[in-house]
């Protein structure tokens, strides 16, 4: 299943990258298996996550070809 992850604000920049694409071969694969897999939980600060656009929790699942955002809380005026 290959999946599109997209990086936001200050997330982006400790990767050094704002996007990739990554394959999961379990079926039934939940937005926290991705976060795992790439190892965001190393950092010292809340990561939010979203699928389609639309916040979502780290177990909902994901489907073939779902775009998931990872992000810190993001602040601003």
């Amino acid at each position: 299943m290959n999946i599109k992850v997209i990086y936001l604000a200050r997330l982006s920049e400790d990767l050094g990258k704002k996007e990739e694409y990554i394959e999961l071969t379990e079926n039934k694969s939940s937005i926290r298996d991705i976060f795992l897999k790439l190892k965001l939980d190393k950092f010292d600060y809340q990561i939010y996550s979203a699928k389609n656009y639309e916040h979502a929790s780290l177990d909902s699942i994901v489907v073939e070809k779902d775009e998931i955002a990872f992000f810190p809380t993001i602040t601003g005026g």
